[in-house]
């Protein structure tokens, strides 16, 4: 298992092609694009506290026969964040910039987005409807969530069932925050229990890997993209998805479970857009690294979905 985590985790062979795209307010993407120019585009939108090479599984999986897009998102990686801290709106705005620099004119791609990621193309759909049919073929939602797990008015409330279920959230994000601190690596380090409590049964070139990742974002960073997110709010982009939809949630991750995913899938399944909705057996957060074979096929059969006449 070690050696086969490290394949698909190592850094790709693949020719690749480096751009950045300028934002405003001193805010930049740096994009990376791997596989044959005139192949069908998959772009992957990475989660919070990461970089792009959380996706190298799926370049490694795929970029043989499909033209591979990742970037950083803003303050993470080599992209920088900018004079404004604010960032819900700016992740729809920076993925509709990507976007429009990688996609050919006529062309249309398969659009990913994991944990942060996803909530980035639920942000852009809400922004730009008319960009998402110009530019999707369709969409992968990964264990994601639209809104804020628990309000702030119904923690007010103090509902016992809703309290319990914060406990149960705030336990699985208490050892993940912990990274907005410094010396918050070092925990990560030297935490197998810690990434236990956050990924069940993950393996210790999956640890050393993401704990790499997390080191290349700077805390300060992560820390005011954290907070940000606790007040977020992008159910609106699910009503302009006029495409198909695939929703995949991990039956083990603590960090966007389960439950979370049910509205964004039933939201999806109103409006007609839902082509898929699975949770996976044994998965946890990570349900990319940990099952990448299957991630990578649903992208591809994604490619031969069913248009939906919206």
């Amino acid at each position: 298992m070690a050696t086969r985590d490290q394949a698909v985790l190592h850094e790709p062979r693949q020719p690749v092609e480096h751009r950045t795209v300028d934002r405003p307010a001193g805010a930049s993407i740096a994009i990376s694009i791997y596989g044959p120019a005139d192949g069908p585009v998959v772009v992957l939108v990475h989660g919070f506290a990461v970089n792009s090479k959380y996706w190298y599984p799926q370049v490694n999986g795929l970029a043989d026969r499909y033209r591979v897009v990742i970037y950083d998102q803003r303050g993470h990686g080599r992209s920088a964040l900018g004079s404004d801290p604010t960032v819900n709106d700016h992740l729809g705005q920076d993925l509709d910039a990507v976007l429009g620099a990688v996609v050919p004119d006529g062309e249309k791609a398969v659009i990913v987005g994991h944990s942060m990621g996803g909530m980035s193309v639920m942000s852009w759909a809400a922004q730009f409807p008319a960009s998402v049919r110009t530019y999707a073929r369709a969409i992968m939602l990964a264990g994601t969530a639209a809104t804020a797990p628990v309000t702030k008015a119904a923690m007010r409330f103090g509902d016992p069932a809703t309290l319990a279920r914060r406990a149960e959230y705030e336990f699985a994000w208490l050892a993940f925050r912990a990274i907005h601190w410094p010396g918050g690596d070092l925990m990560m380090r030297s935490g197998m229990t810690v990434a236990g409590a956050l990924f069940p049964g993950i393996s210790r070139p999956q640890l050393k890997f993401l704990d790499s990742l997390l080191r290349e974002t700077d805390w300060r960073t992560r820390a005011k993209v954290g907070r940000s997110l606790e007040d977020l709010h992008v159910e609106r982009g699910l009503a302009n998805m006029p495409v198909p939809v695939a929703v995949v949630v991990g039956d083990r991750d603590r960090l966007t479970p389960p439950r979370l995913a049910d509205p964004v899938a039933n939201a999806l399944r109103y409006t007609g857009s839902l082509e898929r909705f699975e949770t996976w057996r044994g998965a946890t957060h990570l349900l990319n690294w940990e099952q990448p074979e299957r991630f990578n096929r649903t992208i591809e059969e994604l490619f031969s979905a069913t248009p939906r006449p919206r």
